[in-house]
């Protein structure tokens, strides 16, 4: 599996997830602790956590 097809499957999970909470991504990165944008750009597979 590429680097690209595993960015794509963990963003791909994050959706699902925010999906199956019906949180916002504000509510849903409150929750994880983290920041609002970057659970969005994980979402969107513009990022990847680095650990």
């Amino acid at each position: 599996m590429s680097t690209r097809d595993d960015v794509e499957q963990f963003a791909a999970l994050l959706r699902r997830l925010k999906d199956r909470t019906d949180r916002s991504y504000g509510s849903l990165a409150r929750r994880l602790n983290m920041n609002t944008s970057t659970l969005h750009r994980y979402c969107a597979g513009e990022a990847v956590p680095q650990d």
